[in-house]
Parts: structure tokens; sequence; C-alpha cells
């Protein structure tokens, strides 16, 4: 029988990825309780354990996002004030 295609968050998928590596991730329950829900995570006594399909989630392979270097060119700049707040649509202030 052939699986529903899982969708997970980007920050779910970090949270596999942590896991799969064996990092000590703090786990928000609502997060805990879905990606159970959804089978890629049995949390037990021991804590937080991935199953083969969330092993397979948190292999699977890397986004565009993650493999484009970020930098300030790619962010675009942000106008600050003088006390370093980013500055709304920027604007300066009137004083």
């Amino acid at each position: 029988m052939p699986t529903a295609q899982v969708r997970i968050s980007a920050e779910e998928q970090r949270l596999l990825r942590a896991l799969s590596v064996g990092q000590t991730v703090t786990l928000p329950s609502a997060h805990r309780l879905r990606l159970e829900l959804l089978g890629l995570l049995h949390d037990g006594p021991n804590g937080p354990r991935l199953t083969p399909l969330g092993r397979r989630h948190a292999e699977a392979a890397v986004t565009d996002e993650e493999t484009r270097p970020r930098s300030a060119e790619t962010e675009g700049a942000v106008k600050r004030d003088r006390l370093g707040r980013r500055m709304p649509h920027g604007r300066a202030l009137p004083f």
C-alpha cells in the first residue's frame, strides 16, 4: 500500500536532522506530538527516537535555500536608526 506524502516544516526538518546525528534538541510539545502522529518519531522513556520513516525524512535532499550561502548582498541592506533599530519601510525618523 503506498504511503501518503508527509509535508513537514523547515523547523521540523531541522529537528529531525539534529536528532538523526545524535544532537540534544529542545523539542516543543507541539512538534513532538505532530511528529509522533506522523510516525516520524517515537518518544519513549529514553527520550525521542527517530523511526525508519523519520530517518528517511532526515536524510532527505537538502533544499536550495540551505545550500545557497547567505550573505549581506542577498539579504539586502536594512536601514537602521542611530540606536541600531530597524526602520520601517526605510523611513528616517523625524527627530
